[in-house]
Parts: structure tokens; C-alpha cells; sequence
């Protein structure tokens, strides 16, 4: 795929080494997040039948990839991280799951051939693209989704008051810092410094206009939000 010289480009995006901590990035993320509750409620809005498909973005280690793996005929698994991409099949072969392919691309480069997708899932990925180009993200996920098929999007999505966004950002890293340590509070106050995590009611509206009906939103302390999407007819 030619990448056109105005295009943003997504391995530049600000957030962490993903290929340096590949190893590691499972046990991280257990400290302050439910993984595997995560992953069932994702399934259970899916509702996968034996012979649907499944696109993740940004799949990192491959966890929900693996989960959903069981539930569908094939998951097209993609993610910048060369690191975190290796390290996700060394999983599957562990767990030999055999119908997941792996592919190295982000939102804007990846390229799908084959019929419509019964479903696209995408968690803490989408923050690192500029909301210009979250919209065309959203775009071409529509895109390759069927009519009816569902989009899961997990992540740092602002639904506080904005106008105490001074306050909301002390108290929210001071707390991190109380429950799982300085470190981790510190990448939350460098995501809020560097990285293009938007407002509830931008998301909702870049949803709507890449023709995805939200059919239930929630939101985790005005921090995280999750929406789980239908496709409409355009």
C-alpha cells in the first residue's frame, strides 16, 4: 500500500515502547484492569456464530483474539507493534489456536479482502490517532463491516465536566497513584499531556457519521468509555 506524504503516520503515534514491553504488557495490565471480564462482555454483545468473523485492531498480545478465537470460523488480528504482534503468536501457538492471522497495520493502513465482517473490536488503540483521522479510522471500519455487523470501541474517552478538567485530572492521577503505584499514575498524566484521547459527545458523533448506531455507551470514572455499535444501512 502507497502512503500518501499527507498522511499521519500511525508508528509515530506518542504512546509507549509496545515493542519493548510485549512480555510484560499482560501482567501490567492485569494490575488495574478485569482482562478477562473485559473480554466476556465484549463476547457477549458479539454474540459470535461458528461461522462469523472477527477484525481486533490493535489486538497487543492477542488475548481477546484468542478468546474470541474459539467462538468464530477466523479473527484477523492486526497491530503496529512488531513486538507485541510476535508475542501473540508465540500464544497461540501455546494454545494451539490455529484460525487467527496476524497481521502488521494500523487503522488507516490496513487492508481487508473478503466479504463483509461480522464484527470489529478495538480496545486503547484508538487515542493514538488525531481526531481528523479517528473519523476516517471509523470510516473504513464501516467500511468493511456488514450491514447489521457490530463495533466494539474501548477507550480513553472524557465524560467528566470539562470546565473542572483541572481538578478532574489531580484527583484521577493522585488515586492512580494511591491503587497501583507512581509509575503507572505517571503514564496516565503523560497520555493526558501527549496522546489524542477525545470528549464523549466527539466519539459519539464520529460514530454516528461513519454510519454506527451506539447501541449502549458506558463510561468508567469520566475516563474510560465503552461503545458497542451497530452498522447501519448508508
Amino acid at each position: 500500500m502507497t502512503i500518501s506524504k499527507w498522511q499521519y503516520h500511525e508508528p509515530e503515534h506518542p504512546g509507549a515502547d509496545f515493542d519493548a514491553m510485549a512480555e510484560s504488557y499482560d501482567q501490567h495490565m492485569q494490575r488495574y484492569r478485569d482482562i478477562q471480564g473485559e473480554i466476556q462482555e465484549i463476547l457477549g454483545f458479539l454474540d459470535l456464530k461458528g461461522d462469523q468473523t472477527v477484525l481486533e485492531i490493535g489486538t497487543g498480545t492477542g488475548e481477546f483474539a484468542l478468546a474470541a478465537a474459539s467462538h468464530c470460523s477466523r479473527v484477523y488480528a492486526v497491530d503496529l507493534s512488531a513486538g507485541m504482534l510476535k508475542y501473540a503468536k508465540k500464544k497461540a501457538r501455546s494454545r494451539q489456536v490455529s484460525n487467527i492471522e496476524f497481521q502488521q497495520a494500523g487503522f488507516l493502513t490496513y487492508q481487508y479482502h473478503g466479504p463483509p465482517l461480522d464484527a470489529v473490536v478495538t480496545q486503547l488503540a484508538l487515542h493514538h490517532l488525531p481526531d481528523f483521522w479517528k473519523q476516517i479510522a471509523l470510516m473504513r471500519v464501516a467500511d468493511i463491516l456488514k450491514d447489521g455487523g457490530k463495533l466494539c470501541l474501548r477507550d480513553v474517552v472524557y465524560s467528566f465536566d470539562v470546565k473542572a478538567y483541572e481538578d478532574f485530572f489531580e484527583e484521577y492521577t493522585s488515586k492512580a497513584a494511591e491503587k497501583v503505584g507512581d509509575e503507572f499514575s505517571g503514564r496516565i498524566a503523560a497520555h493526558v499531556k501527549k496522546e489524542y484521547s477525545t470528549l464523549d459527545w466527539i466519539m459519539r458523533g464520529m460514530l454516528e457519521r461513519a454510519g454506527l448506531k451506539v447501541d449502549r455507551a458506558d463510561h468508567k470514572d469520566g475516563f474510560i468509555g465503552l461503545y458497542l455499535c451497530t452498522k447501519t444501512r448508508r
